[in-house]
């Protein structure tokens, strides 16, 4: 008999790429308030999304490093591997409307492990496998006359690369500490939407994909701390290959942000399903 809750299927089920959810998360997150030609942002808003005239232009990049492991002990006891309980992720979204809402829809996502790329595109977000590097901080820093101390005036940043190139070049310098009502511009609009579209193979085609439709995340139990503000860069590599990042290329960086945070996610919700348009 095969157990598991993903492929690959195992007599005693610890192969699956995927332990069942719900899953816990804590993250120290980072986040980049842009503008961008609102043309093009618009366009990525699938329908039945709409411009949102209150938003249009912006757009949201934010970068976090999460630890996880599943709610179901027995299952995280099975856990043993550093690799599976933690990982980098880069996200854009898009602010428009859904309902007559203002939500955000993912528009790209990358990651450094390969079970969080399937993970993505099993609920939607889609992402590419990418390596990461940070210049690091460390409390230690102010013993010895540096700034890099995690803390207000420390600067962070961060790197993406994919097939030996270079996305991106984010950073943030927290220069103030903020309330958590202060994001609302941003976690007003959550919790996230994506499209999630996975096409059909088969021989002869059947004319429409396997699934196509817009998801969005259930997130229970969740919280933030320690919010800082500050000055911001972002800059995308406009020729790198397999990406479409020139055009998204920000006219204006409106701030950076950063926090900690923590949530419960039991899973997804399908709020539109294309294929059932007929």
């Amino acid at each position: 008999m095969r157990q598991g809750f993903t492929r690959p299927f195992s007599p005693q089920g610890r192969a699956s790429m995927l332990p069942p959810m719900p899953w816990r998360f804590a993250a120290d997150q980072m986040l980049v308030h842009f503008r961008a030609d609102p043309d093009v942002l618009d366009s990525y808003l699938p329908p039945p999304m709409t411009p949102n005239p209150d938003r249009r232009g912006d757009a949201f990049l934010w970068t976090p490093n999460l630890n996880v492991h599943p709610v179901d002990e027995e299952v995280n006891a099975t856990i043993k591997n550093p690799h599976r309980t933690h990982y980098n992720v880069c996200v854009i979204a898009i602010p428009g409307l859904f309902n007559g809402e203002p939500r955000l829809i993912s528009a790209f996502q990358w990651t450094d492990r390969d079970w969080l790329v399937v993970l993505s595109w099993v609920i939607g977000t889609c992402a590419k496998q990418v390596e990461f590097r940070d210049n690091g901080t460390h409390p230690m820093f102010a013993r010895i006359d540096s700034n890099r101390t995690g803390g207000l005036g420390s600067q962070v940043s961060r790197t993406l690369s994919r097939n030996g190139e270079q996305l991106m070049y984010i950073s943030c310098t927290p220069e103030e500490n903020i309330e958590a009502a202060d994001m609302s511009f941003f976690t007003s609009t959550m919790p996230l939407l994506s499209e999630r579209h996975i096409p059909n193979f088969n021989v002869p085609p059947t004319g429409k994909p396997l699934v196509h439709d817009i998801t969005q995340m259930l997130l229970t139990d969740s919280a933030g701390q320690n919010f800082r503000r500050g000055p911001a860069t972002l800059e995308f590599n406009a020729l790198a290959d397999n990406e479409e990042l020139g055009s998204l290329q920000p006219t204006e960086v409106l701030g950076g942000y950063r926090w900690e945070t923590s949530w419960i996610m039991p899973g997804i919700k399908v709020v539109h399903d294309y294929l059932a348009e007929g």
